[in-house]
């Protein structure tokens, strides 16, 4: 059983990409796997029926996003799942829509349809599956009378309003911007159909005493005072909610405001798109809600069934995201062993994400940051860099002036300095990046521009002087608003060059030259697969200790990806002349994702008994590579999983090797794909 919980957490927030090089694990920006999109709104229900509640995360962008519950009911943890919808958005956005979805059991059949609000008005899928796997059929005549009524920005709410056994509708009503009804008004809809056959009629009786709120309604249905009617909570665009309690009865609703139940919610994000859950199984309904920069806020009832009180609570649905237009550069900044992290910001800000876990485990924590408040007008670009050589890093900052802004580090104590980069000034939208290019033991420059032509590489001279020379950066051919870093990707011992696209995707150019003398090679199949929606900007560390630089991507609307390198050059053995390592390691396979072979690395700086084997994700044993006493040394061991291989006949899929070297235990997972 602890085998299986141990594989299972290990799974819970990673994501093979298209690349074999590369594995997107969530869980380091995202510990309970939910990944944010701007204006984001919630919806909990349990879609597959095996007793806990999955969610569907509706945003401003092309899907909803929809995150299976692979805990449980009263721990729950979730796991994005693209497939659950994927005949919803089948050729890009085939039936669009992503703002607002509303899970309900609609035609009375016994399982979950669904409903989406947003730009096209409603959108009804009828499940013509069962209540364990959804299948979802689009059906265009049941909200015709109502979409000629709500405009462009609707966001629905069903509940049994006249306790008549079928679903009436409420509707709040946003900013349509193409027209239609007053935003911040909430439309009621009467089901004068049948628990199985709805039809709904508008019916201003629903909504009696519903004022209008303000810059958009965002509807909430809950029993939240037990009474067995449905109380009204509204989020809006003006900060705070309002609360309207069911003074009436479940067959006649009368709607009386309430302002103190939440009182105690937060104001500072402007936008609040709720629901209601029992997220914790303790019987009580929580507040969940989504916001403008799509972080969702956990507020846990710790009232009674009767007397609800919601306290603000970070056990779930915590994610570590910057500000718009975030960039990513990394340094021990504290000194203590780990990686921090800097970005940029759309304001002309910059943010600092300490890291407050290991070098092997990074745990980032926006924090106020070690340097005062500085500001360089817009769309700030910072990076790390030690200038001087001081093992104490400095900041240098791009902006949407096109100019450098310096910011020198003595000691821990940041100060301006205005003269190193004073003649630099690349048009527009300059963004830093720095590598010794030519080996000469100080760093030199590349500053990105919104015009490729404008990309200029300038030489780090011994006195710091930066001269333009774009010598360098021959063969290079720069798309316009790029952000670039340098990083020795393959593991070869030189710097390679990365240039983070506006539309979100990557440019990869490997250095096949020499540490002093590079020479450039586009190289599209490295990061392959890998893309974020707008603005790319990545960034690399060894976050996770294992010899490689891993890489963060900031993006436009503030979140960051974690990709872990599983790039490796194979190590060769020589027996005669074997070196010894200083600690124990297993190294990630190569090939990654595999088929039918792969080479398996590890290393161990004492002689003992040794075993390596290879089980399958419920913890069976599928082969053993290695169980003998060995030397000190480095080793490869090749797995084979053809029809003569170490374990044949294997389907496609995940399986984990573990190392044992005396006290020393570790395990890595592979992929194989056929």
């Amino acid at each position: 059983m602890k085998m299986k919980k141990l594989l299972l957490l290990l799974l819970l927030f990673t994501y093979p990409v298209l690349s074999q090089n590369w594995l997107r694990v969530d869980s380091v920006f995202a510990p309970t796997g939910v990944t944010v999109q701007n204006f984001s709104a919630p919806v909990f229900a349990d879609i597959d029926a095996d007793g806990d509640y999955d969610l569907f995360l509706g945003n401003i962008n092309d899907r909803v996003d929809f995150f299976e519950n692979i805990g449980t009911a009263t721990e729950p943890f979730f796991r994005k799942d693209t497939s659950l919808l994927s005949s919803i958005y089948a050729g890009g956005l085939q039936y669009t829509n992503a703002d607002y979805p509303a899970v309900i059991d609609l035609d009375g059949d016994g399982d979950f349809d669904l409903v989406i609000g947003g730009y096209n008005g409603l959108i009804y899928y009828e499940n013509i599956g069962d209540s364990t796997a959804p299948v979802w059929q689009k059906i265009d005549t049941l909200f015709i009378n109502v979409n000629s009524e709500i405009g462009t920005d609707p966001k629905p709410a069903f509940a049994d309003l006249d306790n008549d056994g079928d679903l009436d509708l409420l509707v709040g009503i946003g900013e349509s911007l193409l027209g239609g009804p007053t935003p911040g008004i909430t439309i009621g809809f009467r089901n004068v159909g049948t628990p199985n056959a709805p039809i709904f009629q508008k019916d201003n009786t629903l909504t009696a005493s519903i004022s209008d709120i303000g810059l958009n309604s965002y509807p909430a249905f809950a029993d939240l005072d037990n009474d067995g009617d449905y109380d009204l909570l509204l989020g809006r665009d003006l900060a705070t909610f309002i609360y309207y309690k069911n003074a009436g009865t479940p067959q006649l609703p009368s709607w009386q405001a309430n302002y103190t139940v939440f009182a105690p919610v937060e104001n500072q994000r402007y936008w609040k798109n709720p629901t209601f859950c029992d997220i914790n199984g303790d019987g009580l309904l929580d507040l969940i809600y989504g916001t403008d920069i799509g972080l969702l806020y956990y507020y846990k009832n710790i009232g009674t069934v009767t007397d609800p009180v919601f306290q603000h609570n970070t056990d779930y649905f915590t994610v570590i995201k910057g500000s718009g237009g975030a960039s990513v550069s990394f340094a021990d900044l504290d000194k203590d062993g780990d990686f921090d992290m800097i970005s940029g910001t759309q304001l002309g800000t910059f943010q600092y994400f300490r890291n407050d876990g290991t070098n092997l485990k990074p745990n980032f924590k926006l924090v106020t940051a070690p340097f005062p408040n500085y500001d360089v007008g817009a769309y700030s670009t910072p990076v790390f860099v030690d200038l001087h050589r001081d093992n104490y890093p400095d900041i240098v900052s791009g902006a949407l002036d096109g100019k450098l802004y310096c910011y020198l580090n003595n000691n821990g104590t940041f100060s301006y300095n205005g003269t190193i980069f004073s003649a630099i000034d690349i048009g527009w939208s300059s963004i830093p990046t720095f590598a010794d290019l030519n080996d000469d033991g100080h760093v030199d420059l590349l500053v990105g521009a919104e015009t490729g032509a404008n990309v200029a590489f300038y030489m780090n001279d011994s006195s710091g002087v930066f001269t333009q020379n774009n010598s360098l950066m021959s063969g290079v051919t720069f798309p316009n608003y790029i952000r670039t870093v340098f990083a020795d990707v393959d593991n070869d011992g030189d710097y390679d060059l990365l240039i983070g696209r506006s539309n979100g995707s990557l440019i990869y150019y490997e250095n096949i030259g020499t540490p002093s003398n590079p020479t450039w090679l586009r190289n599209d199949t490295l990061f392959a697969g890998i893309k974020v929606k707008q603005n790319a900007h990545p960034g690399f560390a060894d976050l996770d200790g294992d010899g490689r630089p891993d890489m963060v991507i900031g993006e436009y609307d503030g979140n960051f990806t974690f990709y872990k390198n599983l790039f490796a050059t194979v190590v060769k053995i020589d027996e005669k002349n074997n070196e010894i390592p200083s600690r124990f390691d297993l190294f990630q396979n190569y090939p990654n994702p595999f088929n039918p072979t792969t080479v398996i690395t590890y290393q161990i700086p004492v002689g003992g008994a040794v075993s390596l084997k290879v089980f399958d994700l419920l913890g069976k044993e599928i082969a053993t590579l290695v169980n003998e006493v060995k030397q000190p040394g480095i080793y490869e061991v090749k797995f084979s999983a053809g029809s003569s291989g170490d374990a044949s006949n294997l389907a496609s899929g995940i399986y984990i090797y573990r190392l044992t070297a005396g006290d020393f235990i570790k395990s890595s997972k592979m992929i194989l794909i056929k």
